[in-house]
């Protein structure tokens, strides 16, 4: 059985290095891609298990490459963590409802992505990951609800 593959979309040749390391290092197969539109053709050439995309991206960013990834057929199931500088609740909320399994903020510790890879993989049921999306968004809202009662 070969090692899973995993993509890396980031347009960060030093995050894209920290990242291969720590990944390679746990036996997974990196490839990558240094913006959105390179990203989709891995992603549809390749096939790989998981995807790690930032958002914030020269030319095709990656909410777009999440829109694309979810309508295209042969890349609807891959799971994908969200890698990026946007921290904001609303952010955060509209990754997981656009079909991200996982939303982490750079700074970021690499052993933290590792084990969400490990888990995204460990959860490739389709019903478990939709489950777990929905914990996730429900969780969100519910802090941007109590946020905005706040500020009233």
């Amino acid at each position: 059985m070969s090692a899973p593959t995993i993509l890396v979309v980031v347009d960060e040749p030093g995050i894209v290095d920290i990242v291969a390391t720590k990944l390679s290092a746990e036996g997974f197969e990196v490839i990558s891609a240094a913006d959105g539109k390179a990203g989709l053709v891995l992603a549809g050439s390749d096939s790989p298990d998981l995807i790690v995309l930032d958002i914030m991206m020269p030319g095709i960013d990656g909410w777009e490459v999440l829109r694309r990834l979810e309508a295209d057929p042969v890349t609807a199931g891959t799971p994908v963590i969200l890698l990026t500088v946007r921290i904001d609740d609303a952010d955060i909320l509209q990754g997981f409802e656009r079909g991200a399994v996982e939303y982490i903020t750079k700074p970021f510790f690499p052993e933290n992505l590792v084990a969400s890879v490990k888990s995204a993989l460990t959860a490739l049921n389709p019903e478990l990951r939709g489950q777990r999306r929905q914990h996730l968004i429900e969780r969100r809202r519910a802090t941007l609800d109590r946020a905005q009662e706040d500020q009233n």
